[in-house]
């Protein structure tokens, strides 16, 4: 027993002192062996990463095609919503047949009524039921289904479905304002057409998308700019509501795929984008005609309908030609919206696009969240690009929890640019292509990531700006006035204008694109003598064209005049906003007859700190012609075109600029006094510049026409470049004649299409060089172009599509595609 004992006690021991034990020496191996067993491990550890890697891999593409699939199940969950009808479109059934003799016709449209009298929730959506006070009566169902084959809309059905869409479709837990809810429930009831009036980012779209989606059919809406439409139609796909857009730029493929799908009796497209050139063409009457005798048209919406009145900042004469679809589609309701327009301007609307007791839904302009200032850029204390990036710096850097503090009390601290994390972004609006290159580069020299956006980069390059500038990769874009539009983005923080714009109505609407999640944002102007000199000789070229069209004494005329009185007074009111010291959101206000705005308290410069204000617009006032931008009268002084004037001091006899534009005399006028003093000054400007430069230097080589490197500087280009056939037809010329067909062209085949395998701006070069290679002289050529550019106008009145084949074009001395090289 004891040795038993000893044993396992030993046995216990010796486990505790295995680990002491020494190991056994591994036998010498020689060198290749060593290397070997070297190359074996790194080999194996290779291996082993590469396996890591390609498993990491893998579950990142299985992540990402798990996302796909996800979103596509998502998306065809909200279409079936969209198309709820449709799924039990069985023909009504006998019950169905009995209540549609019972129900009641749709009722004529009736007067209309105050926004503030339309019941409607104002919380979220999920209340609505609770908070709603709509009588389901009030909301009227077609006396036939929706469609053909499809089953009948209850007026209590019509409420669910707007929930529903409204929760599931749009993702939106409540209304942006009561405003809104009430305008979307006028529009769904279907009884009158509706005028909806509110400012930019308050939801105008939701006004009719929703009512579309809820009623099914095809909704036409008539927009002004492609890129506008393309945006939007982009948008709404991504919700999985279908939706098409009928414009210059599509195939012929494109086209017949969607003329093809509204032909049938049950279109699936619930809303169709289109132009107001479009409207005009024989084709979409026919389609609108068919659509209606099929009853599946449900509204007719004009998209920013102050294009359609002289008194908008933004008129059309094509937008004239909408108020006769009224005769094609009689029994449609129309929904005209705008974000800016005065009474003068909404009574306009009405009036042109013949709009039947309409109930007028219009907000304030006053908005709490944004921030209104202007700095005098001759009269800062650093360099104006410089203030401007610090400003901007301050903005996308501002501390996001003190959203309501003001942030020019805090312009003179300085922040380091090193460590910079840039929150939202900011949009710089510039008047040309190259002071959009200027102020990117400027901001990425002061470490602000920015880029330029204009009509001169290729379309490529303008889409990858603005997907960068969506998904916050770049912060800041230097673009002209045409960025922005139909571009729903939250978390802009700041809008800058480096020269103001030439109507208050339009820098009200650029500006409004800033702060649309409802938090702090600002929006600031640049201004100098310059610009306002700019401003007079931009307007003084429209003016001079529509004066002689005002002359004559007919409707022409007077649409002339009108047009005339509204650049006038918009240039005006934009110049008093920028040179007054009153409150900037009281000086918008009054613009467009918004008499309940009183002023901000604490949302601009003016109300901020009233004696700062007041000081900087008297330093501008006083610095008279210091910068050689105000016109004065011979015999005047300094005082009577300065401040003194503007504000009603000075002495008699002294004219602004303002009452030089508004006045009417008629062989000396104010326009032509202008132009006047602007050419003499221009003239001497380029006379001394040129004096400089032939004295300072030297004589330049001469270089062979034909051996010069010709590039194209605007996206139109033309054939064979560097040919110089024609004496005094510069490349620049052809370019123009290029512009000019493409545009006859695109208005031409709205509908129609160019013919297949080729585009439009293809048919146009072809078409100038075909003239450019047959002309002997200028005149000839200049000749053939207008011939040919009127016959396009021509056929266009008739609504008679221009007829182009290589066969024809060879008859007449041109070459074919496939030759040019």
């Amino acid at each position: 027993m004891s040795t038993n004992k000893r044993t396992l006690e030993t046995i216990t021991i010796d486990d505790s002192d295995e680990e002491k034990a020494p190991v056994a020496k591994k036998p010498p191996t020689s060198n290749y062996s060593a290397w070997a067993e070297i190359f074996n491990k790194k080999k194996t550890e290779k291996s082993k990463d590469a396996a890591v890697e390609k498993a990491k891999k893998d579950a990142d593409n299985e992540l990402r095609r798990q996302k796909l699939k996800d979103a596509f199940n998502e998306r065809k969950r909200r279409e079936q919503i969209v198309n709820g009808s449709a799924s039990s479109s069985a023909r009504p059934s006998k019950t169905q047949e009995k209540s549609k003799k019972i129900e009641k016709p749709l009722p004529a449209p009736r007067k209309s009524k105050k926004s503030e009298d339309s019941p409607g929730p104002s919380g979220s959506s999920s209340q609505l039921d609770s908070q709603d006070s709509q009588d389901p009566s009030e909301f009227v169902a077609s006396e036939i289904a929706i469609g053909t084959g499809e089953r009948l809309i209850r007026p209590q059905e019509i409420i669910d479905r707007r929930d529903k869409v409204f929760l599931e479709v749009f993702r939106h837990k409540k209304y942006r304002s009561r405003l809104q809810m009430q305008a979307i429930n006028c529009i769904l009831k279907r009884k009158c057409d509706v005028y909806v009036s509110l400012p930019t980012g308050a939801g105008k779209s939701l006004c009719y998308q929703l009512p579309a989606v809820v009623h099914g059919g095809v909704t036409i809406v008539v927009s002004p700019l492609i890129a506008l439409m393309k945006d939007q139609v982009m948008a709404l796909r991504n919700k999985g509501i279908p939706c098409e857009t009928l414009n210059s730029t599509l195939t012929p493929v494109e086209r017949t795929r969607i003329l093809g799908e509204l032909a049938k009796m049950n279109p699936t497209i619930r809303l169709l984008y289109i132009t107001a050139e479009g409207c005009a063409t024989d084709s979409m009457k026919a389609l609108l005609g068919s659509l209606t005798r099929r009853e599946v048209l449900r509204y007719i919406v004009v998209d920013e309908a102050h294009c359609v009145t002289q008194w908008g900042h933004d008129f059309r004469p094509d937008y004239l030609n909408l108020g006769a679809l009224r005769d094609v589609c009689p029994d449609v309701p129309w929904v005209a919206l705008t974000a800016t327009a005065n009474e003068k301007a909404q009574n306009d609307i009405s009036s042109q696009l013949r709009l039947r007791n309409p109930e007028a839904f219009k907000a304030g302009t006053y908005r709490d969240n944004l921030y209104y200032d202007v700095q005098m850029r001759d009269h800062l204390p650093t360099a104006p690009e410089n203030h401007m990036a610090s400003f901007i710096t301050k903005c996308l850097t501002i501390d996001q929890a003190k959203t309501t503090s003001n942030l020019t009390k805090n312009e003179k601290s300085a922040r380091t640019q090193a460590k910079k994390s840039f929150t939202g972004s900011a949009i710089v609006y510039c008047r040309s292509r190259s002071e959009c290159e200027q102020i990117a580069n400027v901001l990425r020299i002061a470490g602000i990531p920015a880029m330029a956006y204009h009509a001169g980069l290729p379309k490529k390059e303008r889409n990858e700006v603005q997907e960068k500038w969506m998904s916050n990769e770049i912060p800041v874009v230097a673009a002209t006035v045409a960025f922005g539009m139909g571009i729903d983005k939250p978390d802009v923080r700041a809008v800058v204008h480096w020269s103001p714009t030439q109507n208050l109505a339009g820098y009200y609407q650029e500006a409004g694109r800033a702060g649309r999640d409802g938090k702090r944002s600002y929006c600031r102007i640049y201004y100098a003598k310059s610009d306002k000199n700019a401003l007079n000789f931009l307007v003084s070229g429209e003016l001079a064209k529509l004066k002689t069209k005002a002359e004559k004494k007919n409707a022409e005329g007077e649409k002339a005049a009108m047009q005339i009185k509204s650049i006038q007074v918009g240039l005006a009111k934009m110049l008093e906003y920028c040179e007054s010291a009153k409150c900037r959101h009281v000086a918008i206000a009054e613009f467009f007859d918004d008499t309940d705005c009183r002023p901000c308290g604490s949302n601009c410069d003016f109300c901020r700190d009233p004696k700062a204000t007041l000081q900087s617009a008297q330093s501008f006032a006083n610095a008279g012609d210091s910068h050689g931008s105000v016109f004065r009268r011979p015999g005047t002084s300094r005082a009577e075109s300065g401040f003194e004037s503007v504000y009603g001091g000075g002495r008699r006899g002294g004219e602004t600029e303002d009452e030089l534009l508004s006045s009417n005399t008629s062989s000396k006028d104010a326009m032509e006094r202008m132009e006047h003093e602007e050419a003499k000054r221009v003239r001497g400007l380029i006379d001394s510049e040129f004096a400089k430069r032939r004295r300072a230097a030297p004589a330049a080589p001469t270089v062979p026409r034909g051996s010069r490197r010709v590039e194209p500087a605007t996206d139109i280009s033309v054939i064979k470049p560097e040919q110089a056939v024609i004496k005094n037809v510069t490349l620049e010329s052809r370019e123009n004649w290029v512009r000019y067909l493409l545009r006859a062209l695109e208005t031409n085949w709205i509908v129609s299409g160019p013919p297949a395998g080729i585009t439009m701006k293809q048919c146009a070069e072809q078409l100038e060089y075909g003239m450019y290679s047959i002309s002997k002289n200028e005149t000839t050529y200049k000749n053939k172009l207008g011939h040919k550019l009127a016959e396009i106008k021509t056929l266009t009145k008739k609504n008679e599509p221009f007829h182009y084949t290589n066969t024809a074009v060879e008859q007449n001395g041109f070459v074919k595609a496939a030759n040019l090289t």
